[in-house]
């Protein structure tokens, strides 16, 4: 135990030996300094370097100088999309000659305005030039600067550089092609106009027309420059001098407050009351009633003449189906009313028929006569509203337009009382004696109430009730007075139906 204890005491008190230096100097430094035979070697491999390097850079400029004499087209190269790198200035002519002709053909949009047309160069006046491309094909990439040259050659195996087919431009040929186009082009200006359809307001736009003799420089350098596309200038003619609807740029016409149908005949014999129909709904269509104002119907339809557009057509006059002029306008009227009667409407005028009307409900119904019976409605809104009408495909459509629906409308009507129909008889010398026709045919009349219920969000605001009268219609008979007289074909009548004891309709 001694012995190991003083083993270890000595061996700690022995000095640990030093650390190894961090510079290490080789065999062949003496004193810190190089020995001479290997600062000679040096100076030997160093100059070899040189030698080399001044080889390289000879070689180099030797063959860039080469380069310089070739006439080949450098790799990376194409005209009108055929590579052409490594083609001798004749096999490039060719190529050139080749993608010229191809191009000639291609599709070559040409914009104006908002029209577009599609054309082609060859049509615009091009002629094919390949000289043009193919002359440029030795130069290029080798201008004598080195650096730039480099930067060119570099590009064109990277990513490739296209040089446009040459052209010679024809003015002649493409004015002609530019004159044909130009009516299409040509557009008048337009005031503030009602798209009913789509309900909504489109602004004035200023008139268009092409210019043949302006658009020959774009024509010019679309071509030259290879372009697909070219933009033609455009000229724009002055605004119309006059826009009554300017005031209404901005107004919404996006709801339909209220909207009624009623069926008309497609039958040739009906064709003049058909054709009258679509002249009153056309000068109804796009009317503009501002809050508070009252529109009339008379006022805005005007005399039902020949000189206003009317022709002879079934209606009623003193109780009797007659051919008048205006014939049938009674039932744009009435279509209106259902419309302006489910939209809120306030009700001014308003006078039924004489008779019940086989288009309409009893109690929807409006007649008017030039110039004492007019149908008035009142706006109650505190927005404009918009008569929207259509005649088309057997029925005549009406659409009281506006900004919002605020009520909802609910019709009813009750059965009060059915009043019998009387029977005249007339002499006929056309018919023979002992026969008879009808030639009007008799049908009771009515007494009917009706009320029109306004709702908003469920809760009755207001209703409003009136009592209307439709006098019978008298039957007419024709008796035969004539020996030879006509016999007349006998005709089946469908039985006479009363209406509905009670009707609702809700909008």
């Amino acid at each position: 135990m001694v012995e190991i204890a003083l083993r270890q005491r000595t061996e700690a008190a022995e000095p640990a030996p030093p650390a190894p230096s961090r510079v290490q100097r080789s065999p062949e430094v003496v004193g810190g300094a190089p020995s001479p035979w290997r600062a000679r070697a040096a100076r030997g491999e160093s100059m070899m370097m040189a030698a080399a390097l001044v080889v390289a850079v000879g070689a180099a400029a030797g063959a860039y100088r080469d380069s310089l004499a070739r006439t080949e087209a450098i790799p990376g190269v194409r005209i009108g999309g055929l590579p052409v790198g490594g083609a001798d200035p004749a096999t490039a002519l060719f190529l050139s000659s080749t993608a010229a002709q191809a191009t000639l053909d291609r599709p070559l949009r040409l914009t104006v305005g908002e029209a577009e047309f599609v054309s082609s160069p060859r049509a615009l006046g091009a002629q094919a030039d390949p000289q043009l491309a193919a002359e440029q094909l030795p130069g290029l990439g080798r201008s004598g600067n080195p650096l730039s040259d480099l930067q060119v050659r570099l590009h064109a195996q990277r990513v490739g550089i296209e040089l446009p087919v040459g052209y010679r431009f024809d003015d002649a040929r493409a004015l002609a092609t530019l004159l044909d186009i130009a009516p299409a082009v040509d557009r008048p200006s337009l005031p503030t106009r009602l798209d009913l359809e789509r309900r909504k307001v489109e602004p004035a736009r200023l008139g268009t027309a092409l210019l043949p003799h302006d658009a020959l420089s774009a024509i010019a350098i679309g071509l030259a420059s290879g372009a697909t596309a070219i933009d033609l200038p455009v000229h724009h003619k002055p605004p119309v001098p006059e826009d009554p609807l300017a005031a209404f740029a901005d107004l919404d016409i996006g709801t339909v407050i209220g909207s009624f149908d009623t069926p008309y005949s497609l039958e040739a014999k009906e064709a003049d009351r058909a054709f009258n129909l679509k002249v009153g709904a056309t000068k109804l269509a796009g009317f503009v009633l501002l809050p508070g104002e009252t529109f009339s119907f008379n006022d805005v339809v005007g005399p039902r003449t020949p000189e206003n557009g009317f022709r002879y057509g079934g209606g009623i006059t003193g109780g009797e189906l007659v051919d008048v002029l205006g014939g049938g306008i009674c039932q744009i009227s009435s279509t209106l009313y259902g419309a302006s009667f489910f939209a809120g409407l306030e009700v001014v005028e308003h006078r039924p028929h004489s008779r019940p009307s086989s288009y309409v409900d009893m109690g929807l119904d409006a007649t008017v006569v030039w110039p004492d019976v007019d149908l008035r409605l009142r706006n109650p809104f505190d927005f404009p509203v918009v008569f929207h009408m259509v005649v088309r495909q057997g029925k005549v459509h009406a659409e009281v337009l506006g900004a919002r629906r605020p009520w909802q409308i609910a019709f009813e009507r009750q059965l009060v009382e059915a009043l019998p129909h009387g029977t005249i008889f007339r002499n006929d010398d056309g018919l023979r004696v002992g026969t008879k026709v009808i030639s009007q045919r008799g049908m009771r009349g009515f007494k009917v109430k009706r009320t029109r219920k306004v709702y908003q969000a469920g809760d009755l605001l207001r209703e409003e009730s009136r009592e209307l009268t439709y006098p019978p219609t008298t039957e007419i008979v024709r008796h035969g007075t004539s020996p030879n007289g006509v016999v007349p074909e006998s005709k089946p009548y469908t039985p006479l139906r009363d209406p509905a004891p009670h009707l609702r309709i809700v909008q």
